[in-house]
C-alpha cells in the first residue's frame, strides 16, 4: 500500500515524551514502514514562533526530498513583514499547505487574522490544515468553523486528528461542505473507515501517521485491514493527498 502521510510534525518535542525523539529517528521510521511523502510542519512553528519554525522546516526539506512543507501561518507574519512578503515566501518555497494553530499562536478562529489568512490561501490555491482541537472545546465545536467553510468554499480545509467520539460532527462537516477533508490517524474505532466511506465516499479521507506522537503502525493497520475496495484504499492512502499537492 502506497503511503502519503497527511499529518506529521518534525523537530524535537520537549513538552512530553514522545515515541519518535527527533528528525533522524522520524525519517528512519518513515522509511521502514514505507511512507513515500510526508506533509510536515516544524514543532517550533507551533510551540515557539511560526517564523522561526518555518525557516527550520525549509532547512529540513533541503535535506530530505520526501517532505512536502506545511507552513504554520499566524499573525506573527503580518506584524513582522506584512502579508505581501509572506505570500512571496510561500511562493518562493513552493508551499502548498498551511496550518493554523489559533490557540497556540494567540488568536481566535473568528478573528480578522483568520479571515486574512484564508483569503491568502484562496488567492494562492493553498490547502489549509486545522487540528480538530482548534475547533473543539468543552463547549463543543466552534460554530464559526461552519461559517469559514461556507465563506471559503474553494479552499480545501483539512481537519487532522479527528476522533471517533466527535464523528457525528465531522460527519456533518463532510455532508455540508465539499471542501472539508478529514485525516484519520487517531480514529481507531472498529469499522470507522467502512462506515465513513459508505456514507461519503473515499475521496475526502486522508491517511496520516500523527508522528511523533504516535507510531505509524496502528494507523497503517487500520487502513490495510479495512473492508474497502482497493480503489478506496488507494484514495485514502495516497491519491487524495497527491491531488491536493498537485492543485494549481
Amino acid at each position: 500500500m502506497k503511503l502519503y502521510d497527511a499529518n506529521g510534525m518534525i523537530g524535537t518535542y520537549t513538552r512530553e515524551r514522545v515515541p519518535i525523539a527527533g528528525e533522524e529517528q522520524f525519517f528512519q521510521l518513515a522509511n521502514r514502514v514505507g511512507i513515500e511523502k510526508s506533509v510536515l510542519y516544524h514543532v517550533d512553528a507551533r510551540s515557539l514562533n511560526p517564523m522561526v519554525g518555518n525557516k527550520k522546516l525549509i532547512e529540513v526539506c533541503k535535506r530530505n526530498q520526501s517532505i512536502e512543507p506545511c507552513f504554520v501561518l499566524s499573525p506573527h507574519y503580518k506584524y513582522a513583514i506584512g502579508w505581501e512578503k509572506t505570500e512571496q515566501q510561500l511562493l518562493e518555497n513552493n508551499v502548498r499547505f498551511i496550518r493554523l494553530f489559533p490557540k497556540e499562536n494567540g488568536y481566535t478562529l473568528a478573528s480578522n487574522h483568520t479571515r486574512e489568512m484564508l483569503e491568502m490561501a484562496e488567492r494562492l490555491n493553498l490547502n489549509v490544515m486545522l487540528n480538530y482541537t482548534s475547533i473543539y472545546s468543552d463547549n463543543g465545536e466552534d460554530p464559526y468553523f461552519d461559517t469559514l467553510c461556507r465563506r471559503f468554499s474553494r479552499v480545501p480545509i483539512i481537519l487532522t486528528d479527528v476522533q471517533h467520539l466527535r464523528n457525528m460532527m465531522w460527519y456533518e462537516y463532510l455532508e455540508m461542505h465539499s471542501n472539508v477533508y478529514v485525516e484519520m490517524s487517531v480514529n481507531n474505532n472498529w469499522l470507522t473507515y467502512e462506515e465513513t466511506v459508505r456514507l461519503f465516499g473515499s475521496e475526502r479521507l486522508l491517511w496520516g501517521s500523527n508522528m511523533p506522537f504516535n507510531h505509524p503502525g496502528p494507523s497503517i493497520t487500520m487502513l490495510a485491514y479495512a473492508e474497502l475496495s482497493n480503489e478506496a484504499k488507494a484514495n485514502i492512502s495516497h491519491r487524495n493527498l497527491q491531488r491536493l499537492i498537485g492543485r494549481n
